[in-house]
């Protein structure tokens, strides 16, 4: 068995990463394949990403540049990203490239963390075996990397961090998302997932996807105590963005449902397990589940148009955290690893007039 590190950060009070023993060789390469191109979305890339501990600004998503962008007017900062899980096909390597525009002598990070949720969080390879930082090539164009190690093994989910350090005001760009052609997204990526109770008591549920790659079906499962399961319902894969299912049983107490996909192969992913209660739902009032919450949280809401700010607030009305909804979604994760524990207030405003809040207990 391998030798493992363990080192402890201090952005979460006492969180912890896994440094494999195996170190990366980090080389040049031509074999990167452009895979998101940031045109009309995110594409589920998160900033600051969770497992970095320095990074004092946040990138992002800018519809003009199409690409993701760090505009903080600070002139010394660091800021990181992170991408969606990936499934890698390929032993021992990985290849991870980007486009970039940045100040001079601006200098770069790429470590690549187990797609496993759960602490601690593993980084599998990083370019900062050597140097932690490396500078980048010039003010703007191409990179594609090799990086070398026995930690990554093929069937593996990775997510890639890019962290970028700066000591001259500008703005720093990235763009471009590439990775070896064999390492694939996962089955589909799921964007929202919400219920909707009707007149005479049964259910709609509604979800919507981003990704959808090999994909048959769905499986709409409905549980009553939350632990067990049963499925109620198959829709078939289309390559649609939104897809339905009416749960025709009339509900007397409170249900919970979640949705599986099934791929051609036989893998599968689930949504959140989303929680309905047998009392009348407010038209239009958002939900929060689970709840209380521990790192994350869930907001249900109507379909969002096309600027929805979630904001979250202390009680004293201080600003702890916002994000902006994905439009055409019914759903929104919020990652609430960093807040205290206690009682917060969060506000979805959909700037048209329509704000509506809801009490968020953090464990």
């Amino acid at each position: 068995m391998k030798k493992i590190y363990l080192l402890f950060l201090s952005f979460i009070g006492a969180s912890s990463l896994l440094i494999a023993q195996s170190p990366t060789t980090v080389v040049a390469s031509a074999d990167c394949n452009f895979i998101r191109d940031f045109n009309t979305t995110d594409e589920g890339f998160s900033s600051p990403s969770i497992y970095s501990n320095d990074d004092n600004v946040s990138f992002f998503w800018n519809s003009g540049s199409g690409a993701l962008v760090e505009s903080s007017g600070l002139v010394t900062r660091t800021g990181s990203l992170i991408s969606p899980v990936f499934l890698s096909t390929m032993g021992g390597q990985t290849v991870v490239g980007f486009t970039y525009s940045a100040p001079a002598g601006t200098e770069y990070r790429i470590r690549v963390v187990s797609g496993l949720i759960g602490t601690p969080l593993e980084i599998l390879a990083t370019t900062a075996n050597g140097p932690v930082w490396t500078p980048l090539p010039s003010t703007s164009g191409n990179m594609c990397l090799l990086l070398v190690d026995a930690d990554l093994a093929v069937g593996q989910g990775l997510r890639y961090e890019f962290s970028f350090r700066a000591s001259i005001a500008g703005n720093v760009l990235f763009d471009n998302f590439a990775i070896n052609s064999a390492n694939a997204p996962l089955p589909v990526t799921f964007m929202g997932f919400v219920a909707r109770k009707n007149d005479n008591g049964t259910t709609k549920l509604l979800w919507n996807v981003g990704e959808e790659i090999n994909v048959t079906s769905y499986v709409v499962e409905r549980s009553l105590n939350g632990t067990d399961f049963t499925n109620i319902g198959t829709v078939s894969a289309t390559g649609k963005a939104n897809y339905d299912l009416e749960d025709n049983q009339s509900m007397s107490g409170t249900r919970f449902y979640r949705v599986r996909n099934v791929d051609i192969d036989g893998s599968s992913k689930y949504t959140p397990v989303i929680r309905v209660s047998g009392k009348e739902r407010i038209s239009g009032q958002i939900q929060l589940y689970p709840m209380p919450a521990n790192d994350q949280v869930y907001v249900q809401h109507d379909k969002a148009p096309l600027k929805v700010n979630i904001t979250i607030y202390t009680l004293d009305g201080s600003m702890v955290k916002q994000v902006q909804a994905i439009p055409n979604t019914y759903q929104t994760s919020l990652n609430i690893s960093n807040l205290k524990s206690g009682m917060y207030i969060v506000k979805y405003d959909d700037g048209n007039g329509d704000i509506q809040t809801a009490k968020l207990i953090r464990n």
